[in-house]
């Protein structure tokens, strides 16, 4: 039984009134009148209301005490985390020079302030992304018997014309929504092609000249559909299917077609996570050329995408390949040629966070007393950002201010190690502080721990806060800067991502008993649970934890393996079937790594999502309109096989359970309105209709098509229709194959 809740005094307004009244004969018998317009029962009115607003303050005191001894617990509540992005500056119009931006440079979305985290170079250049698309059988076809006499000399008997069509990977310019290209399955060659391209009006060989040994800073945003990460036991999280990008710029000294390899400076990967790649460009404007090439030479066999019938061709000043160089992190390097998707690539970028920096901040003075607590103007604070002065000395933040040491050092080496005996210095560990990132509470030490500030001393912080919902922000909404040269403009070609709202009161003090139960700890399935769910920067709609389960071994049982399902709550792409790109495996896969076992291989995947279609016949009551009723039964349906709101239970489809076309028939029978179900149909793809699909392993259904009629259900193929699987060309390029550019057809 849960503690009571004292109450002091549960008496109301009308309660205390009439009990005055009520004692008015026995100690004024004279007093006969009542009424309201009485002077005396005015003035018991008036007793009695402020009688009742003090009796609420008063029962108000065990809830402040409740709150003040949770705060004892010194559990800092979760705040608000940053949103990030990607940004590119351009000088389309201004002077023929390059513009070095510092770091820390301030852009916004309306009134939404971001910071660029970079430096860069801005080259008065142009970019766009062509890649050799693959031709299908049809336009094969069409085209073969007339490139197979334009191209007879490269037709020998140990080779293979194969066409393709250059294609320019155009990005989006508004929403949240960005393409995706599969380099090492989508394209003929596998490889991504980046043309510089000199402005309009301007000399190559003037333009080759300014950019000669210049930085280039190429952003890269890698698709965030890949399955997910791992954590091996004793190491950090990678990802099974590491690899890396190689860059590559021609060269043409003669004519030979040979690529020299660019160094990238990056200090992440660019398939795991979104950032800037820094390429040096050749010093000698020589090796910023390209080939000069005929009609019937260009973009044939390993060249560049031919560029004929495109305004590009007279603004080419060089070619960037990226291709993948693939690296297995437990094997030896290998041939194999895996899925490298990439979302956008662009010139002149830079990482940015939303958040405002705080140059100086006067904080009150320093008392000399223990444990004093100051706090900031301005939360959620970004973390590691604060820097606090006293008396113009720099102090050091610290986790915890019982590691600190007293600010009277103790003179026996064999009792502090933070003492030089040699030299007789005093260590500055005790000159430390705790801060609390979302309230913006700083705390002292007491002397014993953690030395205090002293009396008058002048407090100052400089910082940077930030963060919440409102930084994720469409493509192309980052438009405006103050701080940037006359010419330069700014935009975001990819939308922001990572921003999230602060925890609430009513969240913590939930999370408070798991907490205590499993100490930030990854031991008990419900530990695993809980702190999966307090990831901060994604909004987890459901997560599964499957001991002794291995993803890519179903059928047996693990050792010392846990295997976590992660569903997010959103996915516009795909509202039905929320699928957890990379960046959110990631970021869960982050916070579980050092709270988990180190004995332990944890995996984070998302579900693997089995396509079925579904048709419903029924009959409605009579005097029910059939149109809502319909609406009604097909909403049931969607629900009911949702991974997220899906089963009986309402709390998503469960795993491992076989979707019965009788259990979806009777979630049919509970709508209101139905008077009889005619008939259900389940199947998936391509099989025929069956009563039963099994699920197993990190499976759950995917409804891809639901259709609900009067009458008889309609066959599986009427409503599968003529939907296309993609397909994907998965084969790597053959050595007798020769790649041969196709003109697309004009309008």
């Amino acid at each position: 039984m849960p503690l009571p809740q004292p109450e002091f005094d549960g008496r109301t307004y009308r309660e205390l009134l009439n009990e005055a009244i009520a004692r008015i004969p026995a100690h004024n018998p004279e007093w006969t009148n009542f009424n309201d317009t009485d002077p005396g029962i005015t003035l018991l009115q008036l007793f009695a209301f402020m009688s009742e607003s003090i009796i609420y303050r008063a029962n108000l005191i065990p809830e402040r005490n409740r709150q003040k001894f949770l705060r004892l617990l010194r559990l800092p509540m979760r705040p608000a985390s940053a949103a990030k992005g990607l940004v590119t500056f351009q000088n389309p119009r201004g002077a023929l020079k390059v513009f070095t931006l510092n770091e820390n440079i301030q852009v916004s979305a309306g009134n939404v302030p971001f910071r660029t985290e970079n430096g860069l170079d801005v080259l008065p250049v142009e970019s766009k992304l062509y890649y050799k698309r693959p031709l299908s059988e049809a336009q094969r076809a069409e085209v073969e018997d007339l490139y197979r006499q334009l191209y007879a000399a490269y037709d020998l008997t140990d080779t293979e014309l194969d066409f393709y069509e250059t294609t320019l990977f155009e990005p989006a310019v508004s929403g949240v929504t960005v393409r995706n290209l599969d380099i090492s399955r989508q394209t003929k060659d596998g490889a991504l092609w980046v043309a510089l391209l000199a402005r309009q009006g301007e000399k190559l060989d003037t333009v080759r000249d300014r950019i000669k040994g210049k930085i280039l800073s190429l952003g890269i945003l890698p698709a965030l559909d890949e399955e997910g990460g791992v954590l091996y036991p004793l190491g950090p999280a990678v990802r099974e299917d590491q690899s890396s990008l190689s860059f590559e710029i021609p060269n043409a000294e003669d004519d030979r077609i040979r690529f020299t390899p660019l160094t990238p400076i990056l200090d992440h990967d660019p398939l795991v996570q979104p950032g800037i790649v820094k390429l040096t460009l050749p010093s000698d404007p020589e090796k910023l050329k390209v080939w000069t090439e005929g009609p019937l030479t260009a973009g044939v066999g390993n060249r560049p995408p031919s560029l004929e019938e495109t305004d590009e061709i007279n603004r080419l000043i060089t070619w960037i390949r990226i291709r993948a160089s693939h690296i297995d992190t437990r094997e030896e390097a290998t041939s194999r040629q895996r899925s490298i998707n990439l979302s956008w690539v662009g010139i002149n970028a830079a990482n940015i966070i939303q958040r405002t920096h705080v140059a100086a901040e006067q904080l009150s003075k320093g008392t000399g007393e223990p444990d004093q607590i100051l706090t900031l103007t301005n939360t959620p604070v970004i973390k590691d950002t604060l820097q606090l002065t006293i008396n113009g000395e720099t102090w050091n933040e610290i986790d915890d201010l019982s590691a600190a040491s007293p600010e009277v050092p103790v003179r026996s080496p064999r009792l502090v190690s933070d003492y030089n005996t040699d030299s007789g210095i005093e260590s500055t560990s005790s000159k430390v502080y705790t801060l609390d990132t979302e309230s913006g509470e700083i705390r002292f030490g007491n002397g014993a721990h953690g030395m205090r500030p002293p009396n008058s001393a002048l407090i100052q912080a400089a910082y940077d806060h930030g963060g919440g919902s409102q930084g994720m922000v469409g493509i192309n909404t980052i438009i405006k800067s103050n701080n940037l040269p006359s010419g330069i403009k700014v935009a975001n070609p990819v939308p922001t991502w990572g921003g999230s709202q602060a925890e609430t009161v009513t969240e913590a003090e939930r999370r408070i008993p798991g907490i205590f139960r499993h100490r930030d700890r990854l031991v008990a399935k419900q530990d695993y649970i809980d702190i999966a769910k307090s990831t901060p920067g994604i909004d987890l709609g459901r997560v599964e934890v499957l001991p002794l389960f291995h993803p890519k071994l179903p059928r047996q049982t693990s050792d010392g393996v846990v295997t976590l399902m992660v569903i997010p709550q959103f996915d516009h792409i795909h509202p039905n079937a929320p699928q957890p790109d990379r960046l959110f495996l990631e970021t869960v896969c982050a916070h579980l790594s050092p709270r988990r076992i180190l004995t332990t291989e944890l995996h984070i995947r998302g579900p693997e999502y089995q396509p079925i279609w579904i048709s419903v016949g029924i009959d409605t009551v009579p005097g029910f309109d059939p149109a809502p009723v319909r609406e009604k039964v097909k909403t049931e349906v969607e629900n009911f096989v949702s991974p997220l709101s899906g089963g009986f239970e309402g709390q998503g489809w469960p795993l491992g359970k076989t979707v019965d076309s009788l259990e979806i028939m009777a979630a049919v029978t509970r709508v209101s309105g139905v008077a009889k179900v005619n008939g259900l149909r389940l199947g998936k793809s391509t099989d025929a209709e069956i009563n039963e699909v099994i699920i197993e392993g990190l499976a759950l259904p995917q409804l891809m098509k639901v259709v609900v009629i009067e009458g008889d259900a309609p066959t599986l193929e009427e409503i599968r229709g003529d939907m296309e699987q993609s397909t994907q060309n998965g084969e790597v390029l053959d050595t007798n194959v020769v790649p041969v550019p196709v003109i697309p057809p004009q309008c």
